[in-house]
């Protein structure tokens, strides 16, 4: 038995070393080897056993190479990603910053010439800022403005507006929520963290509850703050930028807001007047607004019949500069002309411009004489369009053609 098991092994040796030294190194070389029926039957069944090993040996190595090149490729691609999106990250923040500078906000007027110098001074001090004007004075662009041109644009501008949720959710909006303080709720971090290193924009913060209030002010105050349910405080780094519509001083006499938040909050106070307040501006806003649009709609250069601009220097606009775009829009959108008319703009613009100029007639004037300058003026504002006359003057098409008749006109 042993003088058998030494022949098997010195036949194993002498294939081993036939392997070896020529073309039997790879497994096809062992298979054709064990075809000339020189070895003895158990190791020639070793042999081909072996050589199915390599079989499989290669082919796991093969497979594992593939993965590495795979592998290696997208680490290559993700690599080249990383670069783009950095890239494209410095064009967002410096295009944001070209966007929301001071320099960029529209107006000459010495009202925004005032607020925009006082921007340029604090907007890299630590200092908290409150902002009040009506809707639609352009709170969040200031906002902005102050973000961009500071130190701080790198990171984020995060805005809330305190009046947009309920009082339930306003908190865990705010300063986060940890996981399983309610059945199913997951831990989520607020606006406030969001914000760490950036500015937090609270619109409407004259909205914002009692409650929600005093850890508004705990978090300028220690600069930490605790998510709900959670039991660590968090150091956080922000500036608050403020706006409201609402007299903070009366709502403090009311009961309504904290005193001490409104005092913090008030270090700098930007007040933006209302557009009927700084009518200088309108015409470079409307040529801004129009400019803008027809390049967003893929319209031709526009521009304003002559006449529109004094008229709607006579507009009150009390939605403001908010208001004026969207009827610049709309203008830009309907005019079926590279001019836009009155008729371009809403029936509430119209209408009290129409409105404006009936009152501008003379009281001492007789009904007579009120009447045809009434006629006249709608008939020129539809460019004689008389059915479009008779439905504002709220005649019949032959009523208004008895008068016109009547008067001579």
């Amino acid at each position: 038995m042993a003088e058998k098991a030494n022949r098997l092994l010195e036949h194993l040796m002498k294939l081993a070393e036939q392997v070896s030294r020529g073309r039997y190194g790879k497994p096809e070389g062992i298979f054709e080897l064990t075809k000339t029926g020189t070895y003895p039957e158990r190791i020639v069944e070793l042999a081909e056993s072996f050589g199915m090993m390599i079989v499989k040996v290669e082919a796991r190595e093969f497979q594992l190479q593939q993965t590495i090149d795979k592998l290696k490729e997208t680490n290559r691609e993700l690599d080249a990603a990383k670069k783009q999106l950095a890239h494209e990250n410095v064009n967002l923040r410096h295009n944001l910053r070209q966007k929301f500078s001071p320099s960029r906000i529209i107006g000459q007027s010495p009202k925004i010439r005032d607020i925009l110098d006082k921007i340029e001074k604090v907007a890299d001090t630590p200092i908290h800022i409150l902002i009040t004007g009506e809707t639609g004075t352009g709170k969040e662009l200031f906002a902005k403005a102050i973000h961009y041109y500071s130190s701080r644009n790198a990171k984020p501008f995060v805005a809330l507006n305190c009046s947009a949720l309920p009082e339930s959710l306003i908190e865990s909006e705010l300063f986060g929520i940890e996981k399983g303080v309610a059945t199913g709720v997951e831990k989520r971090i607020g606006r406030i963290e969001h914000a760490d290193g950036g500015t937090l924009f609270l619109d409407e913060i004259g909205d914002m509850p009692l409650a929600s209030q005093s850890k508004i002010l705990r978090v300028l105050q220690e600069h930490e703050l605790e998510r709900l349910g959670g039991r660590k405080n968090i150091p956080v780094d922000i500036k608050i930028i403020a706006a409201t519509n609402k007299d903070l001083r009366q709502e403090v006499k009311d009961k309504v807001f904290r005193e001490d938040l409104f005092y913090r909050l008030n270090v700098l106070h930007l007040e933006i007047p209302p557009l009927r307040g700084r009518k200088d501006d309108i015409p470079l806003l409307l040529k801004a607004f129009c400019d803008s649009y027809a390049r967003n709609l893929n319209r031709f250069p526009m521009k304003f019949d002559p006449g529109v601009i004094e008229k709607l220097l006579n507009y009150p606009w009390p939605g403001n500069v908010r208001e004026l775009e969207n009827e610049i829009e709309r203008a830009v959108a309907l005019s079926f002309s590279d001019t836009i008319t009155m008729e371009d703009f809403s029936e509430q613009v119209r209408g009290h411009l129409s409105l404006e100029s009936f009152k501008e007639i003379s009281a001492t004037d007789n009904l007579r004489e009120m009447e045809i300058a009434t006629i006249k003026k709608v008939i020129s504002d539809v460019k004689g369009n008389k059915t479009e006359a008779s439905r504002r003057l709220g005649l019949s098409r032959e009523g208004l053609r008895k008068k016109m008749n009547r008067y001579g006109l």
